[in-house]
C-alpha cells in the first residue's frame, strides 16, 4: 500500500515507486495523495496490507508519517505491518525516529527495501 501524508499533494515520486514495485510483481493500493493517517491504518488493515508505504516532500508534512506509526501502536496493530518512509526531506534518522521499518531515498532503493522487508530475492 502506498501513499502521501496529509498535507502534501506531490505524487510524482509515489508514482515512480508504485510503477516500479507494480513491474517487480507486486500489487499496490495507491491511496493518492494528501492521505489522512487514519486512512492509511484503515484500509491497511481492511485490505491486509503487509506494507504501508508513505511518502512527502514537504518537511511541513513528516510528522503525519510519525502519526500513521502512532495510529498503529496505539491500536495494537504495529506488529502486524511494515512502515517505509521516503523522499524529499527524509533521512534514515528521521526513520529511525519514528520507528519506521526501513527508509528508501529514491524508487529504486524503495524496490530493493520492498523485496528484502518482503523476502523476496533481489
Amino acid at each position: 500500500m502506498i501513499g502521501v501524508v496529509e498535507g502534501d499533494t506531490h505524487d510524482i515520486g509515489k508514482n515512480l515507486v508504485k510503477i516500479m514495485l507494480e513491474a517487480s510483481g507486486f500489487d499496490i493500493i495507491d491511496l493518492g495523495r494528501d492521505i489522512p493517517p487514519q486512512r492509511f491504518v484503515d484500509t491497511a488493515v481492511a485490505e491486509n496490507a503487509d506494507i504501508i508505504a508513505l511518502s512527502t516532500l514537504m518537511t511541513t508534512t513528516m510528522d503525519a508519517m510519525a502519526e500513521v506509526v502512532q495510529r498503529l501502536q496505539h491500536a495494537n496493530l504495529r506488529e502486524r505491518f511494515k512502515v517505509i518512509v521516503g523522499v524529499g526531506p527524509i533521512s534514515l534518522a528521521f526513520a529511525d525516529r519514528i520507528h519506521a521499518d526501513g527508509y528508501a531515498s529514491s524508487a529504486p532503493n524503495a524496490v530493493k527495501l520492498v523485496k528484502r522487508l518482503a523476502g523476496v530475492p533481489a
